[in-house]
């Protein structure tokens, strides 16, 4: 009877030790997937779950063209990966990067205290002349095209995406009206560089080729 209860016990503990293990190695819920290509690194988060998740990734850069300066906070569908952010290595330099990632049970303290809603949450950056900046919005083909040449040509720049929050829209407007602007509606991308506006662009390939880039700093 001893013996038995000997064995019962060796197998309990190897079963409780082998359980332990499988659940160290499990794959987590969200994961954040790096990958690497020949001009540019792409963060994916990877949602594991049968439930739709949220996940908060912000990344602090060196030797990158740019880095996240602010949170990405983006919703992930069951078993599936969403883009968070892409890294563009600058030519000639050895990037590296640190990261902050979280998802639904962290990221929803970290909206309690930011308050996504709040005018505190969207602290935007005011505007340098010599930074070559683009106001975008989502599905907006031109700010694609232009956002895809300055991308293959490594070129420095800073985006403002009008459709996330409207504060980021009046701060656009804002510098349109000290410009003449008469705050209507107006055609993205709005670029500034210089002291100099451009928007309202009908074709944005004529743009990119007549621009002078060699200004940009």
């Amino acid at each position: 009877m001893n013996r038995l209860k000997l064995i019962y016990t060796v197998l309990l503990t190897v079963s409780m030790v082998f359980f332990a293990k499988a659940q160290n190695t499990s794959t987590p819920d969200v994961e954040l997937i790096e990958e690497k290509q020949p001009k540019r690194w792409l963060l994916y988060a990877q949602n594991n779950t049968d439930q739709e998740q949220e996940a908060f990734l912000i990344v602090q850069g060196e030797g990158f063209r740019r880095s996240a300066d602010r949170p990405v906070i983006k919703k992930i569908p069951p078993n599936e990966k969403v883009l968070m952010i892409t890294l563009i290595p600058l030519r000639g330099a050895t990037p590296t990067y640190t990261k902050i990632f979280n998802y639904n049970n962290k990221l929803q303290s970290i909206s309690k205290r930011k308050g996504e809603d709040d005018e505190a949450y969207v602290n935007i950056r005011p505007i340098i002349a010599s930074e070559f900046t683009v106001f975008t919005e989502d599905n907006c083909d031109k700010c694609e095209v232009l956002i895809n040449y300055l991308n293959d040509n490594h070129l420095k720049y800073r985006t403002l995406v009008v459709s996330k929050h409207k504060k980021v829209a009046d701060f656009m407007f804002q510098h349109l009206k000290s410009d003449g602007h008469d705050g209507s509606k107006v055609g993205l991308p709005v670029i500034m560089h210089k002291g100099k506006k451009n928007y309202d662009i009908e074709d944005i390939d004529a743009f990119i080729s007549s621009y002078d880039w060699s200004t940009l700093e």
